[in-house]
């Protein structure tokens, strides 16, 4: 059976409200775990935490998550701790706090709190209500994409494969999606440059036999070219799509920032099958970019053209010297 991200997070429960992960170290930015991998760990919890401490509950799929990045995290035993806020027939609302040891090399050191968010959960599967059809579409369209073509050769008219991220030592973390971004002959003038639109593929260690399932979405929606580096480092199109090599491309002296995220926002939209999908589309755009923060929105599509999940992010931009210096887990992650 194809992997899911419930493969790569093997959660454990301690307690009825404690559960247990050891955060890896391939899939850092840096020396830091990514944040959407983070996300997704969390996302597995509390389903995980309904399913087996309130089986009876029946709500077992998050709809949506609230996330605040307090410090940042490391490699290493993370312990997750639930409070069960409200339980309620149709809608539960958990707040879930991961905490590290202050002293990464020391796992018997005290623990400190690095992430904590509140996650709503319900059953998808089962939801009734009104419902109507707001004609929302994707504005400018997402180019047509020949998906199976696109996995034989790695390139159809529009899209084609990125063959590994400009900084593959830097962001390991990118080396587990399959990236289709739009070709710049086939860019419309009217894409703007603050956007970024892809096909992904899930492919944890580098192998693209994954499948997407909406423990992923977390990490879905933090997993993208970096769209500040369009504008600072003028080689890293060239560099992302293949068309120049990557030495080339980190020669800007600019080229290495760090995004960190402050708070993450994700609303599901549809429950994809048990078993997942293959293909996903994303689209990621930036409203501004001012005095070293921005934000992202994010849109999740399937191939049959419904709206998986919406996704919003609060970042900064730092230099990635603030990612590599380690410092006491009693500073802030900034």
């Amino acid at each position: 059976m194809a992997p899911t991200f419930a493969d790569v997070v093997p959660i454990k429960q301690i307690s009825s409200h404690q559960y247990t992960l050891t955060l890896e170290d391939e899939w850092c930015i840096g020396t830091v775990p990514n944040g959407g991998y983070v996300t997704s760990s969390f996302l597995v919890v509390a389903r995980m935490h309904m399913s087996l401490t309130h089986p009876r509950r029946s709500e077992p799929h998050p709809v949506n998550l609230h996330l605040e990045f307090l410090r940042r995290t490391s490699v290493g035993p993370a312990l997750f701790t639930v409070k069960d806020v409200k339980l309620g027939s149709r809608i539960s609302n958990l707040h879930i706090v991961l905490s590290q040891p202050s002293n990464p090399a020391d796992p018997a050191s005290s623990y400190i709190d690095e992430a904590e968010g509140y996650i709503t959960m319900s059953n998808i599967s089962t939801e009734t209500g009104l419902s109507l059809p707001t004609s929302y579409a994707l504005y400018p369209p997402r180019l047509p994409a020949d998906l199976l073509t696109l996995a034989r050769s790695g390139r159809d008219e529009n899209y084609t494969s990125r063959p590994s991220d400009p900084f593959p030592q830097f962001r390991r973390a990118a080396q587990n999606i399959q990236m289709f971004l739009v070709r710049p002959a086939s860019r419309p003038d009217n894409h703007p440059k603050a956007m970024n639109d892809q096909w992904v593929r899930f492919a944890p260690g580098k192998k693209p036999t994954g499948r997407w399932t909406n423990d992923a979405l977390g990490f879905l929606v933090d997993m993208f070219p970096q769209i500040v580096e369009k504008y600072v480092n003028p080689h890293i199109e060239e560099a992302e799509l293949g068309q120049q090599s990557r030495d080339e491309a980190n020669t800007g002296a600019r080229a290495k920032y760090w995004y960190p995220t402050l708070v993450l926002n994700l609303d599901v939209k549809k429950l994809l099958p048990e078993e997942g999908v293959e293909w996903l589309f994303v689209r990621v755009k930036a409203k501004a970019i001012r005095n070293g923060r921005f934000d992202l929105d994010v849109e999740v599509w399937d191939t049959d053209n419904e709206l998986v999940a919406t996704s919003s992010h609060a970042s900064l931009i730092v230099d990635s010297s603030r990612n590599t210096t380690r410092r006491g887990k009693k500073a802030s992650k900034l």
